[in-house]
């Protein structure tokens, strides 16, 4: 064989390597890749067309200024220190002793549209899970005083357009003479550093409204934590003489009397948890305090419901109402109380 023959049997064997190398990539990547790189172009298209009609959108740019004219600041650190200041400065103002302030870290909040089961197409879903819209910065304030401080405490904390939300709340007496009270009230501020512009000055505390002041100061004459004074013993009479034949002494009536209902707690639950409610009762002659939950009972009066002031049990095979303030012994029967508050429109 020639070197001109063997020349030509070398570049036909390379052309048909070529083209064997060529038809196996077009089978197994080139033909994918086309069909990956046409759908991750047209969700290009739709997601920058979709931005740009947002951006268009009149209301849209005004809900976005007003709510970030609401954050605290465009840098981590300014929103941290902004925040521990505002929340010590509102604690001192409404005279709280032992404050304390804690956050935690921004939390990016997740696009709903981006889980799974959202209706969204996964190659969009893919596209969102790249974009962070905003994160969310959860802390707390703690400290003590009288119970009207620390409900106008939490009042001020409702009335601060900062606080983008109030995640829960707890008061609890501390002592024996139930003179001091803690207050916890967690919650959470938004912080989107590319709606935030640079200048954006540090915002001021708010005063609460006038109905929520109204509301404190009808809680804090309440006062449902503290129980009411024990009644002075009455000094004993004189026994009365005996009778000519002595009979057994009836069975003595249970002492409804002496157990008054002094407060309605209804307390709310967290997510994915219902309300729950309960019942405060004292015996007025030994200071002695009873809780009850729905299905607990007193004297055989089990407690069924309760509601704003008034609480239901059953007692002696009917149902009765008690408002706060009475005595088991005051019970009605709960349908009188029904049409008395709210009667039928028919009626």
């Amino acid at each position: 064989m020639t070197s001109r023959v063997r020349t030509t049997a070398a570049v036909v064997g390379i052309a048909v390597l070529a083209a064997v190398v060529w038809l196996a990539a077009e089978s197994f990547y080139l033909k994918e890749h086309r069909v990956l790189a046409a759908e991750r172009a047209e969700l290009v298209r739709a997601s920058d067309a979709f931005a740009d009609a947002t951006r268009g959108s009149r209301d849209t740019r005004i809900a976005l200024r007003d709510l970030a004219s609401t954050m605290l600041g465009r840098e981590r650190t300014v929103v941290e220190h902004r925040l521990r200041g505002l929340l010590s400065e509102l604690a001192e103002r409404e005279s709280l002793a032992g404050v304390v302030v804690s956050h935690g870290r921004p939390r990016v909040a997740q696009n709903p549209a981006g889980e799974r089961g959202s209706g969204v197409a996964r190659g969009f879903r893919r596209l969102l899970g790249d974009r962070q819209d905003f994160a969310v910065v959860d802390a707390r304030l703690q400290g003590q005083g009288s119970l009207e401080q620390c409900l106008r405490t939490l009042a001020a904390t409702r009335a601060q357009p900062w606080i983008h939300r109030v995640e829960g709340f707890s008061i609890s007496p501390k002592g024996k003479d139930r003179a001091v009270y803690e207050v916890k009230i967690d919650l959470a501020t938004l912080f989107a550093p590319d709606l935030v512009p640079d200048d954006a000055q540090a915002p001021t505390l708010h005063a609460s409204s006038e109905a929520d002041a109204a509301l404190v100061a009808a809680l804090a004459a309440r006062d449902p934590f503290t129980l009411v004074d024990p009644v002075v013993a009455v000094a004993p009479q004189a026994p009365p003489p005996p009778a000519p034949t002595p009979k057994p002494a009836p069975e003595p009536a249970p002492p409804y009397d002496k157990w008054r209902v002094v407060g309605v707690l209804q307390i709310a639950g967290g997510p994915g948890a219902g309300d729950s409610v309960e019942v405060m009762l004292a015996r007025t002659d030994t200071a002695e305090s009873r809780t009850l939950k729905p299905g607990d009972a007193v004297l055989g009066a089990r407690l069924e419901s309760a509601a704003g002031e008034t609480a239901v049990f059953f007692l002696d095979g009917q149902r009765v109402a008690v408002r706060t303030g009475e005595t088991l012994a005051q019970a009605r029967p709960a349908e009188e109380v029904h049409s008395a508050r709210a009667p039928h429109p028919d009626s």
